[in-house]
């Protein structure tokens, strides 16, 4: 048998990923989702951005060597090492040697003394506001060079990953000789670093020895333990290393259970037939628990050969909270989260989609001219679609789509002109609603509609008083089984969107498509007028059936 050898991402990635990966005989993974590949797609470009921003900065000076993707990975290969052997300042697309089990590509390394510090880059943000906290970062023109500013911080939403992955090529470096002792990493991300290092892009770094990971601890008496990045990842990749050792041998080390990472995962439908239709865990749609808070659930509430739907639902909660807030590791309100994950089995047992938080029969809101209304974005972020349905009362015959919409591509001024436009049709509809005296209500679903409108002073004007979060109301009067988004709450009467893969993330490669010309783009623009006609007559579906669900 082939030695295993894991790269830089099975660390931060659930286990059983690893398992499936060299098991024989599990399915080849499903092909991403269309909003997955998007994002993926969207990774990419931002990295051939970073690079080609290097190759400028640096490339006609000799601090840089970049290697071509096209390379083959032994040439790929020696040419890192070579370079690094040359001390070359900064190396772009290298390949480091299989050493230790480990295989790895780090976008950049950056000399540091007499030897290399490993640097990725990643399409998102890396640096957020921290009053008491301080960042050491560098202008990409100058990655050698770094800063410390105070007032914020780097633990933004991925730096846990970012650490794993960067603790990864650490160790490849120090196997391979070329570590100069220093654990430190960096992350090129998307934040604007202009205010900072007076360049847009620039690298964020992060010391990889800071003990401030707090994981469980059999030995410690409070079974906590704050520890490293490095030390979290010789953890973490040692067990992978096993259970991929075990998994090409024919054995299971792990089972699947459905985790927060299942949303993106290719193997979810394959681990989900593997766990079997009745299992507790991937009935649950959201509020996952972690691993560790499941495996607790399974040894003590199931039966031996697993953790039933049914079972899971009979849980009894104040008995096994004390228990399960020890596994409940990193986790706010462990009470609250059992609590939840047992009352969503009770629903699905029961068949209930949504049940109101106190007893009775909500109000559900309305007025006499009613508009659902919600926005479309491109990939720059400027809104090119505002979706307007504008109805009588509760009477949805009397409904009408009437968008405010551009396909052409937008700068300041034209997506100021969308705007006004919009603005001055609400301000219409408040004239009339005045003159006749009736009572006008604008509905959204959560708060991009006023959050990301609220820079154009007409807008803001137009909508102040009038606006209703539907979300944010559905979520302090119900509790929902599955996820409160729109798609899964309108799903529950029975509306469907009637486009393909209907989702905001394939919706801006789709309004990129709407801005060509030809058939292609004739369907791109009919594609996105209708999952936006569809996003408004959703909110106003959900508010219908709930007064059918009153009475």
């Amino acid at each position: 048998m082939a030695p295993v050898t894991l790269g830089g991402y099975p660390a931060k990635l659930c286990a059983r990923l690893t398992h499936n990966e060299f098991a024989p005989g599990v399915p080849e993974p499903a092909p991403p989702r269309p909003e997955l590949e998007s994002l993926r797609e969207a990774g990419i470009a931002f990295e051939g951005r970073v690079v080609d921003e290097l190759r400028s900065l640096l490339g006609d000076t000799g601090r840089l060597l970049f290697i071509e993707d096209e390379t083959g990975a032994e040439e790929r290969q020696r040419r890192t090492v070579a370079a690094m052997k040359a001390g070359v300042e900064v190396i772009a697309g290298g390949r480091l040697p299989d050493v230790g089990g480990r295989r790895g590509l780090p976008d950049v390394l950056v000399r540091h003394q007499s030897g290399y510090l490993p640097v990725d880059i990643k399409n998102h943000r890396t640096v957020i506001a921290g009053k008491r906290a301080q960042v050491e970062v560098s202008p990409l023109s100058d990655p050698q060079h770094r800063l410390t500013v105070p007032g914020h911080s780097h633990r933004g939403a991925r730096w846990h990953d970012d650490v794993m992955q960067l603790a990864h090529y650490t160790r490849m470096l120090q196997d391979l000789g070329f570590h100069p002792g220093v654990n430190h990493g960096g992350i090129v991300g998307s934040s604007d670093l202009t205010a900072l290092v007076g360049q847009s892009l620039g690298v964020t770094w992060y010391d990889l020895d800071v003990e401030n990971i707090v994981t469980y601890s059999s030995s410690d008496p409070t079974h906590r333990k704050a520890r490293s990045a490095l030390q979290r990842y010789d953890h973490e990749f040692a067990f992978r290393l096993d259970v991929a050792t075990a998994a090409a041998a024919g054995r299971e080390l792990v089972r699947p259970y459905r985790i927060r990472d299942c949303a993106t995962c290719a193997w979810f439908d394959y681990c989900a037939s593997v766990a079997g239709e009745l299992d507790a865990s991937f009935a649950i749609e959201v509020g996952h628990l972690t691993v560790r808070e499941w495996q607790y659930l399974y040894r003590n509430c199931g039966d031996g050969a697993g953790l039933s739907v049914a079972q899971l639902a009979a849980v009894d909660t104040e008995a096994h909270l004390e228990a399960f807030r020890v596994q409940s590791v990193g986790k706010n309100l462990p009470g609250e989260r059992l609590a939840k994950v047992v009352r969503r089995a009770r629903m699905a047992c029961e068949g209930v989609d949504f049940e109101a938080h106190q007893p009775g029969t909500p109000s559900v809101p309305a007025a006499d001219i009613e508009v659902d209304f919600d926005i479309e974005w491109d990939d720059r972020g400027r809104i090119y679609q505002w979706g307007l349905r504008i109805r009588e009362g509760q009477d949805d015959t009397t409904a009408g789509y009437q968008p405010v919409v551009s396909f052409d591509p937008l700068d300041d001024a034209d997506e100021a002109e969308l705007a006004a436009e919009f603005a001055r049709r609400i301000q219409q509809l408040r004239d009339r609603a005045a003159r006749e005296g009736k009572s006008l209500m604008v509905f959204h679903w959560d708060h991009p509609e006023t959050s990301r409108t609220r820079r154009f002073t007409d807008v803001q004007q137009a909508l102040a008083g009038i606006t209703f979060d539907l979300r944010k109301w559905f979520d302090a009067t119900y509790f929902a089984r599955t996820s409160s988004s729109i798609k899964q709450v309108a799903a529950s009467f029975g509306f469907r969107w009637e486009v393909d893969d209907p989702g905001g993330l394939v919706s801006l490669s789709a309004v990129e498509n709407a801005r060509g010309s030809g058939p292609l783009a004739e369907a791109a623009r009919q594609w996105c007028l209708s999952y936006n006609e569809c996003d408004v007559a959703a909110q106003a579906a959900i508010r219908d059936g709930l007064r059918r669900h009153r009475r």
